[in-house]
């Protein structure tokens, strides 16, 4: 051997099994000091004092950054990183390209990988879920990668080759999706998974015949839109969409609301853009408020052409959380309302408008809603008495429910895809 092989310029690794790398059981190993040599040895960990590596079981859905593997330099000179190949190891056809965002046909372009790593500094191996092509609606499922990377010191006379397994956790959120683009007479589609919501048959007056309300209407480049302003021989103030009552809308932990609106007026106090809740039956059953209420209202100031988003949650003991979040919408234009509810000991809830949560948005917490027997209906919601009562007024689009908190990123990437009229992703 050329170079003598010492502590300070030797690189280790650590193992798998309870997600570390081992030396001979984690995969393969060359480690090169001018000529090729094997090595054998115990088990390390990322305070190794030469070179950790740390794999990670990440996981998430379409637009979420995931980790793989984490570098530990523990020498006192920099070291670099280079990521050679990379497949996935799985029973169907998925491939690197299905999985993550990324150009290009080598699979090394869909990883981040650090250049170099300093002296006591961390590096990872990362990359962005994209939305699988053929994914079933709400499914998770663990995909092996097998990736090869080569670690040495800058100047190159000491490498390792290493062969090593990182497992990730795809996991689709989508709950529901109300295009407006299916509606066949009372019906209208969810084409995500079913939960098909229903309108109103108005009957007929005299010699005109009203049909169905909501009326489509044409939302320009949004295509075909839902009009809750009823029409020129009737308010809208009735108007609704009601799914029947699933457990998959009953969301009680993290969840996400979103919806393309164009508000022309708050009719009743509150109009509700989402609202699967139980209101207290003649104002006496206060043990019955609960589900969960995403709403506009009034501002302060009645004459600025804006409303105010509003949300609110129910829990089983009766008690309710409303939040008036001053985020707020233009009258007369389309925005993109979002809201995101994380679950934990410190719930935490945003609210987004066209993207953004930080110049006109919302962060806080509420606690988390508990279920209700009630349908959730979109573009109204009943008083105390079951009767529809806070109608929304203006024009609606793309009504879509997630079973997770959509990340800042998530929904930036929704905001873009679909500004333009299309449905969008919250993979970008």
């Amino acid at each position: 051997m050329s170079k003598k092989w010492t502590r300070r310029s030797a690189l280790a690794l650590i193992g798998s099994g309870a997600g570390l790398l081992t030396w001979g059981t984690g995969g393969f190993t060359d480690v090169t000091a001018d000529r090729q040599v094997n090595i054998n040895t115990t088990p390390d960990s990322l305070d190794h004092p030469r070179l950790g590596i740390k794999t990670l079981g990440d996981g998430g859905g379409p637009g979420q950054r995931v980790s793989l593997i984490t570098f530990q330099n523990n020498l006192d000179e920099e070291i670099g990183v280079n990521l050679n190949a990379a497949t996935v190891d799985s029973d169907d056809t998925t491939e690197v390209a299905d999985l993550f965002k990324g150009e290009g046909i080598d699979p090394t372009n869909y990883f981040d990988a650090p250049d170099s790593v300093g002296p006591e500094e961390q590096g990872m191996i990362e990359a962005t879920l994209d939305l699988l092509p053929d994914v079933s609606i709400g499914s998770d499922r663990e995909y092996d990668l097998l990736l090869d990377f080569t670690a040495g010191t800058k100047n190159e006379n000491q490498t390792i080759t290493l062969s090593r397994k990182a497992t990730v956790t795809y996991e689709d959120p989508r709950v529901s999706y109300w295009d407006f683009e299916q509606i066949s007479g009372r019906t209208v589609s969810d084409i995500w998974s079913g939960n098909d919501a229903s309108r109103k048959y108005v009957g007929r007056i005299g010699p005109f015949r009203y049909g169905y309300e909501p009326d489509p209407a044409d939302g320009g480049n949004r295509g075909t839109v839902l009009d809750f302003r009823g029409d020129r021989f009737r308010s809208g103030d009735d108007d609704v969409i009601t799914t029947s009552d699933t457990s998959k809308l009953d969301f009680t932990d993290d969840f996400s609301l979103s919806v393309w609106i164009k508000p022309t007026s708050i009719p009743n106090s509150y109009a509700r853009l989402f609202s699967k809740w139980d209101s207290p039956r003649n104002n006496r059953d206060s043990d019955a408020e609960k589900g969960y209420q995403f709403f506009l209202g009034e501002t302060d100031d009645k004459f600025d052409n804006k409303f105010e988003i509003g949300i609110e949650t129910g829990q089983r003991n009766g008690k309710t959380t409303k939040i008036k979040t001053g985020a707020t919408v233009d009258k007369g234009k389309w925005n993109h309302a979002v809201w995101t509810h994380t679950s934990s000991k410190e719930s935490e809830d945003r609210v987004y408008v066209n993207g953004d949560h930080e110049g006109n948005g919302y962060s806080g917490n509420l606690p988390d809603p508990y279920g209700s027997n009630e349908p959730l209906r979109i573009g109204n919601g009943i008083d105390g008495n079951d009767r529809l009562r806070y109608p929304f007024n203006g024009l609606m689009d793309e009504a879509k429910a997630y079973d997770t908190a959509l990340t800042s990123e998530q929904v930036k990437n929704l905001y873009e895809t679909s500004k333009g009229g299309d449905g969008g992703s919250i993979g970008g």
